[in-house]
């Protein structure tokens, strides 16, 4: 498939939630009403049922920490350079870490199911079963340690992590598959619809939260953290599929996981800890933009691989 008939539906959905998010349709409510519902209920669910097919072994799990979770630590470190500007405060620094490290899964769980359309889900069901756990613990210890207390909520370590509901989701399925239990048909039926209703209402979702006001006020952020989580890590990613000879189904989901913008959710827990939550919404909509030349780009050297 071409990388134009993959990528222009994604950004297609995408402007079209911007613009009906804009002109308040079908209501203001209805925005952060559907993203509550492709989080807690849409997105487990497609993970849950991916995990539950999903060939779950040591050696691709070894590659995935290799290839994906290790550039990702590594770049998420370099943020830390920002600390060379004398204007950087601790709240900017954890919202230039999760715009390195976190990725939009929606739209990798997209191309994934195009781009391998055998294995693309459940092999990305296995990559998220790290890399969520991993960069939700890496992000909120990061928060918890240079975050601002302000008027915003703050949540304890334990509770951000065992109540996220991709990381729950990614729990119960792959305990399902190691004991290897089967759901009956008309389950596995019913997950798989709410599964493929959560693509689309996500991308809209992520169209709604763009934020265009002010988008530059924190230059440096968006510099560090975007060059990092739509460059290096997947070209980094890339010279490591080649020199480790990765197979070409998981070198292309690694690669295209790696050139995910980062995730709109970032937002929501700048705001519950303490960071720079405007900051991030700036990072958020830069990337999702930018990406609409970098992706391109790696969608091509993940075709080719």
């Amino acid at each position: 498939m071409d990388h134009l008939d993959i990528l222009t539906p994604l950004y297609l959905l995408i402007i079209l939630g911007f613009f009906l998010k804009k002109y308040k349709f079908p209501s203001i409510e209805f925005w952060p009403a559907i993203e509550r519902m492709t989080y807690y209920v849409l997105f487990p669910t497609l993970i849950f049922a991916a995990l539950l097919k999903a060939q779950v072994d040591m050696q691709l799990l070894g590659n995935i920490v290799i290839i994906i979770l290790l550039p990702t630590i590594l770049f998420g470190l370099v943020q830390w350079l920002g600390f060379l500007s004398p204007n950087l405060t601790g709240p900017t620094l954890t919202s230039m870490f999760q715009g390195a490290v976190r990725n939009n899964t929606a739209v990798s769980l997209v191309i994934a199911a195009w781009l391998v359309p055998d294995q693309g889900l459940a092999i990305m069901a296995v990559v998220m079963l790290i890399m969520i756990p991993a960069v939700n613990l890496m992000s909120i210890f990061v928060l918890l340690k240079y975050g601002e207390d302000g008027d915003n909520q703050r949540v304890s370590f334990g509770r951000g992590i065992f109540s996220n509901p991709l990381i729950i989701a990614c729990i119960l399925g792959l305990v399902f598959n190691l004991l290897g239990v089967e759901l009956p048909k008309s389950l596995l039926g019913t997950a798989d619809f709410l599964g493929r209703s959560a693509l689309p209402f996500a991308l809209l979702a992520v169209g709604a939260g763009l934020k265009f006001d002010s988008l530059f006020n924190s230059k440096l952020a968006i510099a560090l953290s975007s060059i990092s989580r739509l460059i290096l890590i997947p070209l980094v990613c890339w010279l490591l599929c080649l020199w480790l000879k990765i197979d070409a189904d998981v070198a292309k989901i690694a690669i295209i996981f790696c050139a995910m913008p980062t995730a709109v959710s970032s937002y929501i827990l700048a705001r519950q800890m303490g960071g720079n939550a405007e900051g991030m919404a700036q990072i958020i909509t830069f990337q999702t933009t930018a990406a609409a030349i970098t992706l391109p780009i790696f969608l091509i050297v993940a075709q080719q691989y």
